[in-house]
C-alpha cells in the first residue's frame, strides 16, 4: 500500500530517518523538527502519512482501536505498510537498515517498536520512541533480543495522561534488559513534544555512527 510521504531530500546524506507520527497529526508534524534534530544534514528524512484519515479534521490514524484494544488486522496493516515504505526508500536511496533510525511519536512510536522488534526484521542503526508503550497486540510477536547493541532513544512526559510514565519508562526497561544501548529521558509535560526533547535527540542523533 503506497502510503502518502513528506519528504526532506539532503544531497549526499548516507543515512535515513523514518518519522512515524501519532494519533491525530499528519506527515509534517515531526518532519518540522528535522532541520533542528539534524542541522548538520547527515540525514534524508521521509515523514509518511497515517492510513487512516479521520473525519474530525485534518489528521489521520495508524491503527484502530476498539473497546477491547488494538485492532490486530488494522495494526499489521500499519507494519507491513511502513516496512515496505522502508525497504523502498532504503533501496531508492541506497541506504541499509544499518544506516536507518525509525522515530515515532505515540502511536508512531509503538509501530517504530513493532518494526524494531518484528520476527525476521533487520536491525537499523537505531529507534527513537516519544510518548509510547510496546505494542500488545494478538498475533503479533515482538522479539527485542537479535537487537541486543542497538542505540535507542526513549522519551516521555511525566504528566502524560495517555500514555503515562510507568508505561514509557517500561520500554526503556524491556529494552535495556535485551542489550539494547538505551538513553532514557522524562520531561516536565504531558503527551506533546519540547524543543528540550528535540534537543536530546539532535544529541543522540549525532553520536550514532
Amino acid at each position: 500500500m503506497a502510503l502518502t510521504t513528506y519528504r526532506i531530500d539532503r544531497d549526499g546524506a548516507e543515512r535515513l530517518l523514518v518519522l512515524l507520527h501519532g494519533y491525530s497529526a499528519e506527515q509534517h508534524h515531526l518532519a518540522a523538527y528535522v532541520p533542528l534534530v539534524d542541522p548538520g544534514e547527515r540525514f534524508t528524512a521521509v515523514a509518511p502519512r497515517g492510513l487512516s484519515d479521520l473525519p474530525e479534521g485534518d489528521g489521520a490514524s495508524w491503527y484502530d482501536r476498539t473497546d477491547k484494544g488494538v485492532d490486530a488486522a488494522s495494526f499489521r496493516r500499519a507494519v507491513e505498510a511502513v516496512t515496505d515504505l522502508v525497504d523502498q526508500e532504503g533501496r531508492k536511496l541506497g541506504i541499509g537498515p544499518d544506516r536507518t533510525v525509525i522515530g515515532g511519536f505515540s502511536q508512531g512510536g509503538a509501530l517504530t517498536l513493532a518494526l524494531a522488534g518484528r520476527a525476521g526484521g533487520p536491525r537499523y542503526a537505531g529507534i527513537w520512541a516519544m510518548c509510547c508503550s510496546l505494542p500488545n497486540v494478538a498475533g503479533f510477536d515482538i522479539d527485542l533480543a537479535p537487537g541486543a547493541g542497538t542505540p535507542a532513544l526513549l522519551q516521555y512526559g511525566r504528566r502524560d495522561p495517555i500514555i503515562s510514565a510507568e508505561r514509557s519508562a517500561a520500554v526503556a526497561d524491556t529494552l535495556t534488559s535485551a542489550g539494547w544501548q538505551v538513553t532514557s529521558h522524562g520531561y516536565d509535560m504531558a503527551h506533546s513534544q519540547t524543543i528540550e526533547m528535540m534537543v536530546h535527540a539532535r544529541e543522540w542523533l549525532a553520536r550514532l555512527p
